[in-house]
């Protein structure tokens, strides 16, 4: 059977669906789909912030009941706006830093890849009796993370923007791996005293610290970042964006101390 035919039958169904939802048929009807797809990244950019910050302020609490049931399925729902916001990210880097802009292609790919990522985290959530090496697994995944991040870094450096938008697409590259990486851990991490112990001894339990709070700051600032670029645009006048980033900074600080205290 003709691929092409079933791709178009697949996103006319899709579409279709869609289109009976009166807030997105409206928008898309109005001001295109690209415009929605842009205004998705953002809202679940906020989502994904507010679930950080959640996550970082209850971490003992979560910690504790990781493998319940409520919170697996919590985590499973997350991963869906973690995925689209990770790899339509990736889409605005490639355009951003790359000039690459095939956008009818590549928006196919990142909803096809947020499918076939949620659709395997399910899977490995539903069976739960897979188990890694959590220093073998960090080592593979911040390998590729440090690589993908300096291919951004190399990229944009002698470009004319700002540290801070520089630092937010490196930051963003560096998460399209961990994130993703960090929601697979859970259902992989079916033993947690072997992880407790790792962190416990020698240069594992080193190793894994430094990952985490790479990680973690990686996600607090890309957050932070992120919310001051959404929010700020919506600011008549410089001293309340002053303000505002002055709050973020505040609450990214707290929540990087209490991060801290958590990994240490």
């Amino acid at each position: 059977m003709n691929t092409d035919v079933i791709k178009s039958n697949i996103e006319a169904t899709l579409i279709t669906w869609l289109k009976k939802i009166p807030v997105i048929s409206f928008i898309a009807g109005t001001r295109g789909w690209f415009y929605l797809i842009s205004w998705s990244h953002r809202i679940t950019g906020i989502l994904l912030v507010i679930s950080l910050w959640a996550y970082l302020y209850c971490f003992e609490a979560i910690q504790a009941s990781q493998k319940g049931f409520i919170l697996t399925l919590l985590l499973w729902i997350l991963a869906i706006p973690m995925a689209f916001h990770g790899f339509n990210g990736a889409r605005l880097i490639l355009y951003e830093c790359f000039g690459s802009r095939n956008d009818d292609d590549m928006i196919r790919w990142v909803f096809a890849l947020s499918f076939f990522y949620v659709f395997v985290l399910g899977m490995l959530m539903v069976m739960g009796n897979q188990m890694v090496s959590p220093f073998l697994y960090w080592v593979i995944m911040l390998a590729q993370a440090l690589a993908v991040a300096h291919g951004v870094k190399a990229r944009i450096l002698k470009n004319r923007h700002s540290v801070l938008w520089k630092m937010q697409r490196i930051s963003g590259s560096f998460l399209l791996i961990m994130v993703p990486a960090y929601f697979l851990f859970i259902p992989l991490n079916a033993n947690p005293e072997i992880e407790a112990n790792a962190l416990a001894t020698g240069i594992q339990g080193f190793f894994l610290v430094v990952v985490y709070i790479l990680l973690l700051m990686s996600a607090l600032f890309h957050a932070g970042y992120g919310v001051w670029s959404v929010l700020s645009d919506y600011l008549p006048s410089g001293g309340l964006r002053k303000g505002l980033a002055a709050l973020v900074t505040l609450i990214t600080l707290i929540l990087a101390w209490i991060g801290l205290l958590a990994t240490l």
